[in-house]
């Protein structure tokens, strides 16, 4: 959709490029829902890329898939040195074979069977679909910030990169940002800042580290009634769960431990050959992390000496499966100085905040990083009631108008 803005008014650069992307909310919203609608699970990315690699195009922009899958695009500025970077993620959560179709305000919404007043339409001013915010609305905020900075053409000092990234949800474990950051021009960066949070006066400038692994216990399986008394891994795993259960974890800094998913057997009448589960452990602080570790190994250990002890038949193991780095950007740094003041200037009152996204990379790296708000409202990301509603999305693009052209060196002056 073409952006229409007069640009004769004579207006300061910064000014203009904050009125274009003003401008660009209501028209990228389309955007938004052509992504969505479009399948993105880890490791299967690439034909959203390629949709993003399109809008931008449209733009005016060159554009690059790097190796791993990432799309890349550059807008030149006047001087050589460290860019900055402005990115969201390409995934989502949701399989391949998951339905996903934008459910329009008025229409009926199939992802929730009636409303708190009973109706099953989706209400004024909302979207309803599944990764609806999470990210497609930190992709289309990025895409619209992109179209609105070609079409105001402001000249900056500093290269401006716009980055969409793979792998950063579940067990892609940052992988796109990560490969990303290992060489240039990622590890140079002036400053690096994703669109990938629901509330949008929070500044996430600190990285909360994760640990992920696999527990599997296993025996020899047998008849429920013929083999009775023999070995059962599904009871040691029962055991193992409730002493991790147990375990006491520090409000501060914030550390937790979750059993996402565990698995026994195929079959009511049959004693499981195998049991496994998957663990995930994060906290803010490293330390504090590997104290939680070394507890959950324990009780894992614990829990098979108690049920298995001295039975050759019985076994375990304990696999990482994934792990995604911590960092922390200063709160007095300049860049969430920055990022405070162009929030202020917009109305907010800026919070800071700890989460698991893109910026845990760029942090890990060294390079100057935090998370910003998509914009607009949401609710219940990675559900399959997800939805967004772009009201305020507009302010949210002043921001990043602000602190992105501050950072790449545009200036008020004419």
């Amino acid at each position: 959709m073409p952006l229409r803005l007069d640009l004769r008014r004579r207006t300061s650069p910064a000014d203009t490029l904050r009125r274009a992307a003003a401008a660009e909310a209501d028209a990228v919203t389309q955007i938004q829902i052509e992504l969505c609608e479009i399948a993105a699970p880890v490791d299967a990315e690439a034909l959203r890329g390629q949709a993003v690699a399109r809008w931008l195009r449209s733009s005016g922009y060159e554009v690059q898939h790097d190796a791993i899958g990432n799309v890349i695009a550059r807008r030149p500025g006047r001087s050589a040195g460290p860019a900055v970077a402005l990115s969201a993620h390409l995934d989502s959560v949701f399989p391949a074979h998951q339905p996903v179709r934008v459910a329009r305000p008025g229409e009926p919404d199939p992802y929730r069977a009636t409303q708190s007043d009973g109706d099953t339409r989706v209400p004024a001013g909302e979207l309803r679909a599944p990764g609806i915010a999470d990210d497609a609305a930190g992709l289309a905020a990025m895409i619209a910030f992109a179209r609105a900075f070609a079409l105001a053409d402001p000249a900056t000092e500093r290269d401006l990169l716009f980055v969409a990234t793979v792998g950063e949800e579940g067990r892609g474990d940052l992988k796109g940002a990560r490969h990303f950051f290992a060489q240039p021009p990622g590890r140079e960066l002036h400053a690096f800042i994703t669109l990938d949070h629901p509330q949008a006066n929070v500044i996430v400038h600190r990285g909360v580290a994760s640990r992920r692994y696999l527990v599997e216990f296993n025996g020899p399986g047998g008849h429920s009634w013929g083999h009775a008394g023999r070995y059962n891994p599904a009871l040691t795993l029962a055991d193992a769960a409730r002493r991790i259960g147990a375990i006491a974890t520090p409000e501060q800094p914030r550390t937790t431990c979750n059993i996402g998913v565990m698995a026994a057997g195929q079959s009511v009448n049959a004693i499981p050959e195998r049991a496994s589960m998957q663990i995930d452990l994060r906290s803010e602080d490293p330390r504090a992390l590997d104290t939680l570790d070394i507890a959950v190994q324990q009780a894992i250990r614990d829990a098979q000496d108690a049920s298995a002890a001295n039975l050759p038949e019985a076994g375990s193991s304990l696999q990482r499966i994934g792990e995604r780095p911590g960092g922390a950007t200063p709160a007095d740094s300049p860049l969430v100085s920055a990022a405070r003041k162009a929030l202020a200037a917009e109305g907010f009152s800026p919070k800071l905040a700890a989460a698991s996204t893109d910026a845990n990379a760029a942090m890990a790296a060294g390079v100057p990083a935090i998370c910003l708000g998509w914009g607009g409202r949401s609710g219940d990301q990675h559900s399959l009631r997800e939805w967004f509603a772009p009201e305020g999305r507009e302010r949210t693009l002043a921001v990043v108008a602000r602190l992105v052209g501050g950072l790449a060196g545009l200036h008020d002056s004419p």
